[in-house]
């Protein structure tokens, strides 16, 4: 990629291409429900099957990219992500259709993973910057996914869901061609590394740090996922909202989300310590979450609480995503804490979003599936106080010592 500001552009791009594909999905459940004939469980793993692959393979993809870099494994990730789209838009039956959204996950990991540490590599000697990238790059998901549920209802009105499927495979193959064009001449950047990445695979993977992140970031994820996921839905059948109506409702929070993101800065920049920040959003995406799916009380109150809930949720992954950095130095150790964030927070998304729907299906309703959400948020109020030690108290890093005796043994 031939300057820093068509490589910054293109993560950015590619993101937002990424993440509009978990965001097609809630506006078009009803439909494909009809078409398909699937159960509302079978819906929810429809919907979260695109995160199967990242909630099993994310590690596993940042050591691979720390290997292969960062470049190649936003164009594999483009790939993958056109082709479960295009696959997905032919799908005969709800199978085929969870088939596809699991090649999908594939390219999402890929890139979501790739993308960061490209972002970071480029601005390593400028710290600021480093960091205002990757608080603009947390805004990747809310931006994508908020953008393509606002078009949605204009494209399944008149193309069905099929035709959204078909519209995002052309938008990702003409991201990848802008990327293949953009490609010669570049170093391998993120990938690049001074020294084999095996030696410091077990010293990084055994930081708690990134895990305990991680954990905070699952949580979130899960609960987030379940408020943009079913609120769709939910707002029609216990809300009084239209079809449209509620997807634009469902927009307008998950858009919301990208507000947290950007005020990350002003709290980190003001004294506030990270793990504050991660328990906050917690406990208020907790409380506000359970309030949405609670029955009894006004529609406009509760669409506020989603909206709230939605937009202040952004601090967690821009706080995470920003942390990175701090926690690993060079671009293979930032591309594996990348892979373990994104598995971390791809299987709370993935679990998470068809338990609430079994739980309401099991029990009887919404008000009983309601109490994983507070749940969820005791375990990543938890994690973030166990975070505290860390963040007050860091550790020797173990990567630097295993270069440093690296060194006396060669010398």
């Amino acid at each position: 990629m031939k300057t820093l500001d068509s490589r910054t552009a293109l993560a950015l791009l590619a993101g937002c291409l990424a993440s509009a594909q978990v965001g097609k999905v809630p506006p078009a459940l009803a439909a494909i429900r009809d078409e398909l004939g699937v159960s509302l469980v079978h819906a929810g793993w429809i919907a979260t099957a695109i995160n199967a692959a990242a909630a099993t393979l994310g590690v596993l993809i940042g050591l691979v990219l720390a290997r292969i870099g960062a470049q190649r494994g936003l164009l594999a990730g483009l790939l993958f992500l056109g082709l479960g789209s295009a696959l997905g838009s032919a799908a005969a039956d709800g199978l085929a259709l969870i088939l596809s959204r699991a090649c999908e996950g594939a390219g999402f990991v890929l890139l979501v993973v790739a993308a960061p540490s490209l972002l970071a590599t480029a601005a390593a000697d400028n710290p600021p910057r480093r960091r205002r990238l990757l608080s603009l790059w947390s805004c990747y998901m809310p931006a994508g996914m908020g953008l393509m549920m606002a078009i949605a209802p204009y494209i399944l009105e008149h193309h069905g869901w099929r035709g959204l499927w078909s519209a995002n495979a052309l938008a990702i193959g003409m991201c990848l061609l802008l990327a293949l064009s953009l490609r010669g001449g570049a170093e391998r950047g993120a990938g690049s590394r001074p020294v084999p990445v095996a030696m410091f695979t077990r010293a990084r993977l055994a930081q708690p740090a990134p895990w305990l992140m991680g954990v905070c970031f699952g949580c979130y994820a899960s609960i987030w996922f379940m408020i943009a996921t079913w609120l769709p839905s939910f707002a029609v059948e216990h809300m009084g909202y239209t079809p449209q109506h509620a997807t634009w409702l469902t927009a307008i929070a998950v858009g919301g989300n990208i507000l947290g993101n950007l005020t990350t800065d002003f709290w980190l920049a003001r004294g506030v310590p990270r793990w504050t920040l991660l328990a906050g959003v917690s406990v208020m995406m907790g409380a506000f979450g359970w309030f949405v799916f609670t029955a009894g009380y006004d529609p406009v109150l509760r669409s506020v609480a989603a909206v709230f809930a939605c937009s202040v949720g952004g601090l967690l992954p821009a706080a995470t995503m920003g942390g990175i950095p701090l926690i690993a130095r060079t671009p293979p150790d930032i591309a594996i804490a990348n892979g373990i964030l994104m598995q971390c927070a791809n299987i709370g998304t993935f679990v998470g979003v068809p338990a609430i729907a079994a739980l309401a299906t099991t029990l009887g309703g919404w008000d009983s599936g309601r109490w994983l959400i507070p749940v969820l948020a005791g375990i990543g109020v938890a994690a973030a106080w166990a975070f505290r030690r860390v963040e007050l108290h860091p550790a020797a890093d173990p990567i630097r010592e295993a270069r440093a005796g690296k060194l006396v043994e060669q010398s």
